[in-house]
């Protein structure tokens, strides 16, 4: 059997578990050997310990980052300045994909691009998300999660309402007409899930600013 015919079928992005199980159902019974063999060949691509990808000549589209974002370093979603950046809020692009988890912060620079890890409370994780469901899938924040975990994971916070209005504005460079935009009242809801005084006060500044009463 050839390496081609061995990997056929497995998708782009490659569960080391699944790897090692099809190797085992096709009867190899040294499977590191001939994990790294595939590796040496350019078959498939190491990712992390326990992930792979399959290599250029192989795959039928590219790795999905934000796939591996969700999955090499789970429970995470991704959020964070890219959301905000593809939803019109920031003006810059982002150099990494960016997803929130309960884990400690972290980087990985996989071939394909960099991903970075945040941390935010357990709880306040996967609400406010939803499921993209264009293969191979991912879960993605809202703008308005979104918002509030990269609040969330600044160390900075405002002292006073002044403060905050150029931080917003002019630091943080988002746009005001966008952030007219979003669901305040879903911020409301999302911002006591995190359980911390900071997102509150975020909260109540936004209400403020656009004249919406907290209700």
């Amino acid at each position: 059997m050839t390496d081609i015919e061995l990997l056929k079928g497995l998708d782009t992005e490659i569960p080391g578990w699944v790897l090692q199980s099809r190797l085992s159902e096709r009867g190899y019974t040294n499977i590191w050997q001939k994990i790294e063999g595939l590796v040496a060949d350019g078959c498939i691509e190491r990712i992390m310990r326990g992930w792979y990808c399959l290599g250029p000549l192989l795959r039928k589209r590219e790795p999905s980052l934000k796939h591996l974002a969700c999955n090499v370093y789970g429970p995470a979603a991704v959020s964070g300045n890219l959301v905000l950046f593809e939803a019109g809020l920031i003006p810059d692009a982002v150099a990494c994909v960016t997803a929130v988890t309960p884990k400690r912060s972290r980087n990985l620079k996989t071939p394909y691009g960099n991903i970075q890890w945040l941390t935010v409370p357990r709880s306040s994780v996967f609400p406010g998300t939803y499921a993209v469901k264009d293969p191979p899938g991912y879960i993605r924040a809202t703008t308005e999660k979104a918002l509030l975990d990269q609040l969330y994971i600044i160390r900075y916070t405002p002292q006073s309402y002044r403060l905050w209005k150029d931080f917003i504005l002019e630091d943080l460079r988002i746009d005001d007409e966008a952030l007219e935009k979003l669901d305040f009242t879903s911020i409301q809801e999302l911002g006591r899930i995190y359980k911390s005084p900071k997102i509150i006060r975020h909260v109540n500044w936004f209400l403020k600013y656009f004249g919406i009463l907290n209700k």
